[in-house]
């Protein structure tokens, strides 16, 4: 039996093996499938697939495929017709074959042997397989006809072209190549090797939608069915209107259904079926009549525009749905560690209820690198890996985080004993370097994993962390013993909050808001603040995101797009706001900037703005006290142009000390001594001292929660310049400006 298969597979690419038997064997197939039937006395066919397997054979056995299909035409046409149109029928056919084909493989050279169903290939095979061989097929047949080449035999067909059973004839070739060259493609490769046809069906299912169910594949198959039935039932007076080409536009949304969830491989199959199926009864759904051929027309038009179609669309979505698989697949792999990453370790806890996280932390890889370079650091990580797998079992994986660390996930099962292997085993891994011994001091963490996790990155960071004091205790640090909820759940609400700032600045999701000041005497200036959209554009108030952005550093960055968004907003509006003056807020870090004043000096240039316009408000910290750069910053703003507010005054460090010493235009009181001056002596006493201390500075005064005509008028009156409150206003959108104005 070896014998005889290796013979086979030695020989059966001869030209007097498969391709000349093959013609032979599949021509009465395929002229058994193909449909013919009488349009005013001629025989038309209604589908062609003789065509299709002619194609194909030229396609894959090329010049060795000519007396096979030779000797089987000769062999079909001479008993009937004799020896002269039996030579015509073999010119005819390898006439528009050969151009077709040597005009594809021009294009496409080997590769154009690939399997049907290939995206680069489609619109060469559509346009030379397809399109370009049919109207070859077809012109040259008229041509022999009209020429009388055919001894007179002109039954089968007709001289002139331009009738509806021409069209007819020609959509018939149409579909019989773009349904036919798939299956015949396939039929020769399954008997030529046939585990293509095992693997054909493994492609089948791999091209099916991931989510596709039984029951919807039972209704997807179910519904074709029943479209196709009631197309063939026997004509009624009942079903009048299935039994019609209607039917047939019912069946592209179904197939198109089919192509999004089946696939190019699958969908191929089931449409030919289908076309076969109903062109063998085609009596059924087109009336005879006088309008018959035209009935037919549409029938055989609606064959060809849905097999492109759909056939296009299979192809697309297929190629589509790999690329989707691949860029999954690629997006679960470390480019440069070639080591699953945390999106596949994401995905494989998904599959396992219970976990066990382990991580293996080697802090000393910074140094190394440094003298070594990344290369060492990727080596290192790699070799570790690979070291370790022996001490994993097969369904465990080891995954690449972001720092100098790998994480293992294991099973639950005897978990402690496994995890002090595995670590005894990491801590014996020797790396070597240009013939050094390196062995980087490793710490160890875990924790048990119930799937699903929603704080997977910050875990990992948690585990990090107990990892550093595995490397002073030199044991495995559970997580369980070394943490609590209330910790996690703090650093959570920090990431999270730093992630938003970040989008927000990427995407300007901050929100200026407006809130008026106004002197005695109705002059008015406004103060921005700042509010910024959450991930489910919830407003977010300042006192929720500053101090998290100060800590993590990016206060400065959300000054200055405060900064240059108010002076662009004043830019655009200068004709309906002119001379208009805005209050912004700076933190600390920026004022302690060395470069902030340049910053906004470079603002204002650019925006055109004048620097009297601009205030900037300043509340006094810890961190500028005694700041040599925060006083050379407000300095040169100063004498820009630009005037220095004093934010809060009366509260922290801006006190009666700082007062003595502060070069600043204006004091603004906090609100703690104003919503109760007129019932607390204390606070009336404060700010009437606040009061004239600041007129012997000669600054303005600005009090804050004014939010009662009594309030203003004690305030007004005890000397206070202007007032800021809801009884002014209430914050609104920066653009609202305009509209009270």
């Amino acid at each position: 039996m070896m014998q005889i298969s290796s013979l086979y597979n030695k020989y059966k690419d001869n030209w007097w093996a498969l391709p000349l038997i093959l013609p032979f064997i599949l021509y009465p197939i395929t002229q058994r499938l193909s449909t013919y039937g009488i349009v005013d006395g001629f025989d038309i066919p209604f589908i062609y697939f003789n065509m299709a397997l002619m194609t194909v054979l030229t396609m894959m056995y090329g010049v060795k495929a000519i007396p096979g299909i030779a000797l089987c035409i000769f062999s079909r046409v001479y008993p009937d017709r004799g020896f002269e149109p039996a030579l015509m029928s073999i010119l005819h056919y390898f006439t528009s074959i050969v151009i077709s084909c040597a005009g594809y493989y021009y294009f496409t050279g080997k590769k154009g042997l690939a399997s049907f169903g290939r995206y680069n290939l489609t619109w060469q095979r559509i346009f030379w397989l397809v399109f370009i061989n049919t109207t070859l097929f077809l012109n040259y047949f008229q041509a022999v006809l009209y020429l009388g080449l055919f001894g007179g035999y002109d039954k089968m067909m007709y001289v002139n072209p331009f009738t509806t059973r021409t069209l007819i004839n020609y959509h018939a070739m149409l579909v019989g190549n773009m349904i036919g060259l798939p299956m015949v493609y396939l039929v020769i490769r399954s008997i030529r090797n046939p585990f293509y046809l095992i693997k054909y069906g493994k492609k089948v299912r791999h091209q099916l939608a991931e989510d596709l169910r039984v029951i919807e594949l039972i209704c997807l198959l179910g519904s074709l069915t029943l479209l196709t039935a009631l197309m063939i039932y026997e004509r009624n007076h009942t079903l009048m209107l299935m039994n019609s080409v209607y039917t047939l536009t019912l069946l592209l949304p179904v197939m198109i259904w089919a192509t999004l969830r089946l696939g190019h491989a699958a969908v191929s199959i089931v449409w030919w079926v289908i076309v076969i199926v109903l062109c063998k009864y085609y009596q059924s759904y087109v009336p005879s009549g006088g309008d018959f051929d035209l009935h037919l027309a549409i029938a055989t038009s609606c064959f060809s525009a849905f097999s492109i179609t759909i056939t296009l669309m299979a192809i697309n979505i297929t190629r589509q749905r790999a690329l989707n698989v691949k860029t999954k697949r690629l997006m679960s792999i470390d480019p440069v560690v070639h080591l699953p990453n945390l999106l596949a370790l994401d995905a494989d806890l998904k599959q396992n209820t219970i976990s066990i996280l382990c991580q293996l932390y080697a802090p000393d890889l910074e140094l190394l690198g440094r003298h070594y370079g990344l290369l060492m650091q990727v080596q290192y990580k790699q070799q570790l890996a690979q070291f370790l797998k022996p001490v994993l079992k097969e369904d465990e994986r080891i995954y690449i985080s972001s720092g100098h660390d790998l994480i293992v996930r294991m099973s639950p099962l005897n978990a402690e004993k496994r995890i002090a292997e595995l670590y005894n085993k990491a801590k014996k891994f020797r790396f070597i370097r240009d013939g050094v011994k390196l062995y980087p001091q490793i710490g160890c963490s875990y924790c048990i994993i119930n799937y699903p996790v929603g704080h997977l990155y910050m875990l990992i960071g948690e585990l990090r962390a107990l990892a550093e004091i595995s490397l002073t205790t030199n044991l495995p640090v559970d997580m369980r013993k070394h943490s609590s909820r209330q910790v996690q759940n703090q650093v959570k609400t920090k990431v999270d909050m730093m992630n938003q700032l970040q989008h927000a600045l990427e995407l300007d999701r901050f929100v200026l808001m407006a809130q008026p000041i106004e002197s005695k005497n109705g002059d008015r200036y406004h103060e921005v603040l700042l509010r910024m959209r959450g991930n489910n554009d919830e407003i977010i108030f300042p006192d929720t995101f500053l101090p998290v952005a100060h800590e993590f550093g990016m206060s400065s960055s959300i000054d200055l797009w405060v900064l240059n968004n108010t002076m662009k907003f004043m830019d655009e509006n200068r004709d309906s706001l002119p001379n208009q003056r805005f209050a912004i807020n700076l933190t600390p870090a920026s004022i302690c900037r060395a470069d902030m004043a340049a910053l906004i000096e470079r603002l204002l240039i650019q925006h055109g703005i004048a620097p009297e316009q601009i205030v900037l408000e300043v509340t006094e910290t810890d961190e500028l006290t005694n700041n040599v750069q925060a006083e050379k910053t407000l300095d040169a703003m100063q004498r820009l142009g630009c005037k220095i507010a004093i934010d809060d005054f009366g509260t922290g460090y801006a006190s009666y000390a700082r007062l003595k010493n502060m070069r600043a235009d204006i004091l603004k009181i906090d609100g703690s001594f104003i919503h109760k001056i007129n019932s607390s002596e204390m606070d009336y006493k404060i700010v009437q001292s606040i009061c004239e201390l600041a007129r012997m500075k000669n600054m303005t005064l600005v009090a804050e929660f004014v939010e009662t005509e009594e309030i203003r008028h004690t305030l007004f009156r005890m000397g206070v310049d202007y007032v800021q409150g809801y009884l002014i206003g209430k914050p609104a959108p920066i653009e609202s400006i305009q509209t009270i104005n």
